[in-house]
């Protein structure tokens, strides 16, 4: 596995800086050439560059400048869409790439709250911590409360991930975490809050007390490795 192990997502590997590859890879986007767009990836990933890393350093930071882009009418809103939908088609492509790990870490739900339309955010999270060695239900955006709560019964899951872009979903967040506590009980998974709607936010709400935010893919690596330690007594894969 690279870099995984060691818990060091880098800037730069191989012949190109992790800079100009995002700066290329934006204008590749904003163009439309999604062949141009993956085969851009797929000779980073071939020339060292991680998988964690391409979504640190080259997606994230792509979609968080297309997002700039966009408020400061510099781009219109087909341009943002554009740009995301070929963002995950190329994650879609990568993820056959991805490097299981040898530790299993634990079991995790992720999904936006009901009313959100925005995923990328939560699929990279999925994908970053299917490589860290968690099992992994990804259940999309949009889910009412009830399916939920049933996938993270059915799972089993010691973590739960809600991910919420606009602040106006915020309400939303707030029902599902109590509906999730109220079901659950001391029982509960821990809860890991992200995107754009918790960047806004200088403090959580009194309802959100006791979950952890993390405000892009660094922060999720470095939570999820604090708050849950691999179990030395789990059988690993091969």
């Amino acid at each position: 596995m690279k870099d995984v192990e060691t818990g060091a997502i880098t800037s730069q590997h191989g012949a190109v800086p992790a800079v100009q590859l995002k700066q290329d890879y934006l204008k590749v986007i904003l163009a439309g050439k999604r062949k141009t767009a993956l085969e851009m990836i797929m000779d980073a990933y071939r020339g060292g560059y991680s998988i964690p890393a391409i979504y640190t350093d080259v997606f994230q930071e792509t979609l968080y400048e297309i997002g700039r882009l966009w408020e400061s009418n510099r781009i219109t809103v087909a341009d943002e869409h554009m740009g995301t939908a070929i963002t995950q088609y190329v994650m879609s492509n990568l993820y056959q790439h991805l490097e299981p790990s040898d530790t299993t870490r634990g079991k995790v739900v992720i999904t936006g709250v009901q009313g959100e339309l925005h995923q990328v955010g939560a699929n990279m999270v999925a994908d970053i911590l299917e490589s860290e060695g968690w099992d992994v239900m990804f259940l999309g955006t949009n889910v009412p409360p009830e399916g939920v709560i049933q996938a993270i019964r059915n799972n089993g899951a010691n973590l739960f991930g809600i991910s919420s872009t606009m602040f106006f979903n915020l309400p939303k967040v707030i029902h599902l975490v109590e509906a999730v506590r109220k079901e659950f009980g001391e029982q509960a998974p821990r809860i890991m809050l992200g995107g754009g709607a918790f960047r806004m936010l200088r403090q959580l709400p009194v309802e959100l007390e006791g979950c952890q935010v993390a405000l892009n893919l660094r922060d999720t690596l470095d939570l999820t490795r604090r708050i849950i330690t691999p179990d030395p007594t789990a059988s690993h894969r091969n």
